[in-house]
């Protein structure tokens, strides 16, 4: 092709414009993928789980208030928040995710190749008070909205947690983690006096928080927990058989929402 006059084409204009195109041609795709996944809506719940991919913001703040912040955030794919210490990220695009104790994670959409969420999406769900719990008889109103635990001093369980001696075991031999709780709402696991909702409540626990499982009663998990992180005098061998007294607290969870795990 003859070019008339005294036009030129500079190499530098050819080598500009094929790497604009280039630029083009690998933005378009990424944007499309991105625009097919939902940015707005509920986040289904990965306990126990961190993610890969691209972060958009890392902060640090509650769980509760990362999953919120999240929900309300266009844009926002999904999010993980570590346990011990708070931080927050925030997803603009999910690569991957893992099995992480230490993490609870929120996403817009199923995780491919991942297990489901929990609850999984389109389970039946009934309304109770404020809160939506799963329907599952078996879970004996361990998760309520159920009046306040007493005000006042600490209260002891009505059934206490009994330690058995063993110079070989620590006096709780195992750890566990609490999930599963549906954080959208008032979800909370009741700490309750005794194996069995009839029992009155106690305490709260929460997604993530940490507990030491020391005894079991059928489905009630008799635990040992401090929210200070203090130490709690059950990671060592006791030398008599005795009822827990402190200086942390103790109670009967439902173990539906309780995962154990290697301390």
């Amino acid at each position: 092709m003859r070019l008339s006059g005294n036009f030129k084409v500079r190499p530098a204009a050819i080598v500009a414009t094929a790497f604009l195109c280039c630029i083009l041609l690998f933005t378009i795709p990424v944007h499309s993928l991105l625009a097919q996944q939902a940015t707005t809506g509920e986040l289904l719940n990965y306990p126990g789980t961190s993610l890969g991919g691209l972060t958009s913001a890392e902060t640090l703040m509650s769980l509760d208030e990362c999953r919120k912040v999240c929900t309300e955030r266009k844009g926002c794919l999904g999010f993980d928040h570590q346990t011990s210490t708070n931080q927050c990220r925030l997803f603009a695009a999910l690569g991957n995710a893992r099995q992480d104790s230490a993490s609870n994670a929120g996403s817009r959409n199923p995780i491919a190749g991942y297990r489901p969420p929990t609850p999984p999406p389109g389970q039946e769900k009934v309304q109770t008070g404020k809160l939506d719990v799963e329907r599952e008889p078996a879970r004996e109103g361990a998760v309520e909205t159920a009046t306040s635990p007493s005000e006042g001093p600490r209260r002891k369980p009505e059934v206490p947690i009994v330690i058995v001696a063993n110079p070989d075991f620590d006096a709780c031999g195992a750890n566990g983690v609490i999930e599963g709780l549906d954080p959208s709402g008032d979800g909370f696991l009741a700490v309750r006096s005794g194996p069995g909702a009839k029992y009155a409540e106690l305490d709260r626990l929460y997604n993530g928080e940490q507990v030491y499982l020391c005894q079991t009663k059928g489905k009630w998990l008799g635990v040992v927990y401090s929210k200070q992180r203090q130490d709690c005098n059950v990671t060592t061998p006791w030398i008599t058989t005795q009822p827990y007294t402190g200086p942390c607290k103790s109670g009967w969870v439902h173990r539906n929402w309780v995962r154990l795990y290697a301390g």
